[in-house]
């Protein structure tokens, strides 16, 4: 599930933060489903965030 990190979102699995959920959304996706994370989606990340 992706979360709110203030007024951006969260991808849970990678902790990658963006501007737009729909973003988090196919980051959370693709990591869920590869292990891994995706350079065209992840060069969109404002952050990082820790738990």
């Amino acid at each position: 599930m992706v979360i709110e990190v203030q007024e951006f979102y969260g991808c849970e699995e990678c902790h990658y933060v963006y501007k737009e959920k729909e973003l988090a959304e196919k980051c959370e996706k693709w990591c869920k489903e590869h292990k891994s994370c995706n350079l065209e989606i992840t060069e969109n990340a404002i952050g990082i965030y820790e738990e």
